[in-house]
């Protein structure tokens, strides 16, 4: 029984992806200007400790509409690790949302601005503007 597993797995790999069979004419297919956008997001709390606030949401939207709607154009998958991100938009004018969550217990996220107490989230929001091929940074900064 599991010879013929093995059997019919080794056909299907051997048969199943064939990379000669691709075309390799890129006629029609043109790149679009592009220029990127840096986004610094550092974690910095007067007195609640960085390990204790947990980036949550990073995400790019045409207009503040679009950001109220959640209509993203992009998104980051944030994480506690890594303070810059970059996305890769053509020419124009965006908005960006950020999101810093609070993990502490007690009252402490309270005390230090999070709504609520442990999980309370703060956002921040600001427009940029990209230029084809040139690096757009953006500081995240939360009051």
């Amino acid at each position: 029984m599991k010879l013929s597993y093995i059997l019919i797995l080794a056909a299907l790999a051997l048969f199943a992806c064939n990379p000669d069979d691709m075309p390799d004419d890129n006629h029609g297919i043109e790149a679009k200007p592009e220029g990127t956008l840096r986004v610094l997001f550092e974690i910095s709390h007067p007195w609640i400790p960085p390990d204790r606030i947990v980036r949550s949401e990073l995400h790019v939207a045409k207009d503040a509409m679009e950001i109220y709607k959640g209509n993203f154009i992009q998104s980051a998958n944030v994480t506690t690790f890594q303070e810059v991100y970059f996305f890769y938009l053509e020419p124009g004018s965006y908005y960006y949302e950020a999101a810093e969550a609070c993990i502490c217990g007690g009252d402490s996220c309270s005390a230090g601005g999070f709504p609520g107490n442990k999980w309370g989230t703060k956002h921040v929001m600001g427009k940029f503007t990209i230029d084809d091929d040139k690096v757009t940074q953006v500081i995240v900064l939360f009051q």
